[in-house]
């Protein structure tokens, strides 16, 4: 496939450096969106497998927050650029594994927990788009920040 040659140029607003990572991850995950992502995984019911278990994740579940979604997004980042076999691995202590800066700021078992519950969609939609988020919610946003 043949396609045309086009010059190209990314604009970012004024006063926003191309080499600060947080403010363009911001730019795209906002406080609204991220306070979004907070209620749906708040949200969110999980059961645990076994009931019976007082000390099973599910069961010990608290609130998250925007300041702990943007952490979980960071070490979720950070696993990308660092990769492991499994996520248990990054938190392994044995002498022969590395030493990962993620687990001075969230536990393992929280981790997980945030993983299984974060929610991205509203729950009421049904069918064909059940999984897919609502993007004229997200446009709305995006157009009111602008």
């Amino acid at each position: 496939m043949r396609l045309p040659n086009w010059g190209w140029e990314i604009t970012l607003p004024e006063n926003t450096s191309p080499d600060d990572p947080i403010t363009l991850f911001t730019m795209y995950y906002m406080p609204e969106i991220i306070d979004l992502i907070v209620e749906k995984t708040n949200n969110y019911r999980r059961e645990p497998q076994d009931n019976s278990l007082s000390r099973a994740r599910a069961n010990r579940w608290y609130l998250t927050c925007r300041g702990e979604i943007y952490l979980y997004f960071v070490i979720r980042i950070y696993m990308t650029l660092h990769v492991d076999n499994e996520i248990v691995d990054y938190w392994s202590t044995k002498d022969i594994a590395p030493e990962h800066p993620i687990t001075k700021y969230l536990s393992r078992d929280r981790f997980q927990e945030l993983h299984m519950r974060i929610r991205f969609h509203r729950e009421e939609v049904e069918g064909l788009y059940e999984k897919v988020t609502n993007n004229s919610l997200f446009l709305s946003l995006s157009l009111r920040r602008n």
